[in-house]
């Protein structure tokens, strides 16, 4: 993402030390990266943001871990800050290309727009929900969510 984003503060978060070191050689001079879980006690140490972003990510998460996610993106976000998020998502139109596709993905939990707002709505006042079909190359049915504060 940090590749399309214009000169911003940025600071990114992962699990995965090899994904943090791959961050750190091609984008090192542009942001800060950390290796580690955000908890309610450590979101804080980080400051508050505008914008959260969790790309990819939701669809990895079990209902119970994307609470927590919009929970510490909420902890996180400035007033009137946002939080965008962007995850493969199951629709009664699609093909069964795409069907096949998302229930390939390594992530297990990919839902249905209602459930992502669902989750969203239990943190956010207001959810904004939009589905794409062709933000890919491949065929791919996206959902991107907007939440504010």
């Amino acid at each position: 993402m940090l590749n399309c984003l214009p000169q911003v503060d940025y600071v990114g978060f992962d699990m995965s030390p090899a994904y943090i070191n791959a961050c750190r050689r091609h984008f090192g001079s542009r942001g800060q990266f950390h290796c580690l879980e955000l908890t309610p006690k450590t979101v804080g140490d980080f400051g508050q943001f505008d914008i959260v972003l969790a790309i990819g990510l939701v669809h990895h998460l079990d209902d119970a871990c994307a609470r927590n996610l919009f929970s510490l993106a909420q902890q996180a976000l400035r007033p009137g800050g946002r939080l965008v998020t962007l995850d493969g998502v199951f629709t009664a139109q699609q093909s069964w290309v795409v069907k096949k596709l998302l229930e390939s993905d390594r992530g297990r939990f990919v839902r249905d727009e209602p459930g992502y707002r669902s989750l969203a709505s239990h943190v956010f006042r207001d959810v904004q929900a939009f589905v794409d079909t062709d933000l890919f190359r491949i065929p791919y049915t996206t959902l991107i969510m907007e939440c504010t504060t």
